[in-house]
Formats: C-alpha cells, sequence, structure tokens
C-alpha cells in the first residue's frame, strides 16, 4: 500500500480510508510480496491434461521431490545429488509438467579445489541442458573435505527454484497422490 500512497502522492492512512470506505479487502502480507516479486503472474504453468508417459513423469518427479528434495526453506524447491540423470528427471518434470519458466531454475554445484570449476560448469549445462550463466560452481570450504571423498570430479550439483506456490502445489500433490495410497 506505501507503493500506491507513493504512486497516488497520497498518505498511508489515505489509501486506508479509502480501501475501508469502498470495502476493497487487503491482500496478506506474503500474498503481496508474492504479487510483488511476480509481476507477470506465476512463473509456472502446471499442466492439467496429461498423456500416460506425462503422468509417469509426474509421479517420478513428486516422488523424487519427496525422498530427496530439501524442504527446510518453505519457499524452495531443492534437490540435490551427484548423479546427473536424477537431476536430468527432476528438470524434465519441471520443465515439462510444471512448464516452469526457465530463467526461474538456478544450479549450484559443489566441487572439490583440486577439481576443475570450468569442467564441472560445461558438464552440468549439458546433462541439464542448462544455461552455463545459471550455473554457479564453487569449491568446498570445510577443511574435513577429502578429495577421495569426493565421488565426482564434477561436483554434487543442487538444483534451485525460489516460489512458494509451486513448492505448495507439489507438497499438496505428493500428499493427494499418498492419500489416494495408502487409503485403498
Amino acid at each position: 500500500m506505501k507503493d500506491i500512497a507513493d504512486g497516488l502522492e497520497v498518505t498511508f492512512p489515505t489509501i486506508e480510508y479509502w480501501m475501508k470506505k469502498y470495502n476493497f479487502v487487503r491482500r496478506s502480507n506474503s500474498n503481496s510480496a508474492y504479487c510483488k516479486l511476480n509481476p507477470n503472474g506465476d512463473p509456472f504453468n502446471v499442466k492439467k491434461r496429461l498423456k500416460r508417459k506425462e503422468k509417469d513423469l509426474l509421479l517420478t518427479g513428486l516422488m523424487l521431490y519427496w525422498a530427496e528434495g530439501g524442504k527446510s526453506i518453505r519457499s524452495s524447491l531443492q534437490l540435490a545429488n551427484l548423479d546427473h540423470r536424477m537431476l536430468q528427471v527432476f528438470v524434465k518434470f519441471l520443465r515439462e509438467i510444471c512448464r516452469v519458466h526457465e530463467k526461474r531454475l538456478k544450479l549450484y554445484v559443489r566441487v572439490h579445489k583440486k577439481f576443475n570449476k570450468e569442467k564441472s560448469r560445461e558438464y552440468w549445462a549439458k546433462k541439464l541442458k542448462m544455461s552455463p550463466n545459471r550455473i554457479l560452481v564453487y569449491t568446498h570450504t570445510d577443511a574435513r573435505s577429502k578429495i577421495h571423498k569426493q565421488w565426482s570430479k564434477y561436483g554434487i550439483a543442487t538444483l534451485q527454484m525460489h516460489n512458494s506456490r509451486l513448492r505448495n502445489w507439489i507438497d499438496n500433490t505428493i500428499e493427494e497422490h499418498l492419500g489416494r495410497l495408502l487409503n485403498s
């Protein structure tokens, strides 16, 4: 509302008065922040009518996230793994089923300091068909890290997309599928 008040060159209380007078419903702070961060609407569009292969991809993507996804940040989707195939399937799920805007996908790759960061970036860009400028490669900072424990010279990759609505959709869809499986 402050942005509106500033744009109209009136005070914040004036905007509040007009909203009450004309019965405008005020958005929640989280909804307001979401709209401000996504001015063109949701950066995804979940496909509704799925063919058989797409249903398989939906279930596989959901189960991958349920089993391996990072769940500590409520507004974020994260999946980390050394195995490029796991990330390939999850990226395919995000692209084809969730139809996310490509520019919202980011990849963070952690490699041991003895390995080449640029080769790692090229490897993951090729495997995930992703622009190298959306891939951040960084080295281990943990002094306990040993090269013999690094399983891949290309590092461990974490695919990330920040969007609370997509995260909620995925969480709810997982729960729906689990409910159907466990109650049958």
